[in-house]
């Protein structure tokens, strides 16, 4: 027989599970910070590039 009544080891499931979910939500939310993170990024670089090529004379585009 187990140390355990069988409503801790519930419990104990219950508690173990939801935390496992709470731990995948928070990994789904900071792949989305990340990629928005890198998305504002690429776009930051892409205007920085095409201010210096204004500022620079070069056709846009280039």
């Amino acid at each position: 027989m187990s140390e355990n009544p069988s409503h801790v080891q519930g419990y104990r499931e219950t508690k173990a599970a939801k935390a496992a979910e709470r731990y995948d939500q928070a990994n789904a939310v900071w792949a989305e910070v990340e990629a928005e993170r890198r998305a504002v990024d690429e776009r930051t670089a892409k205007l920085r590039a095409m201010r210096l090529a204004q500022e620079n004379g070069e056709p846009e585009g280039s």
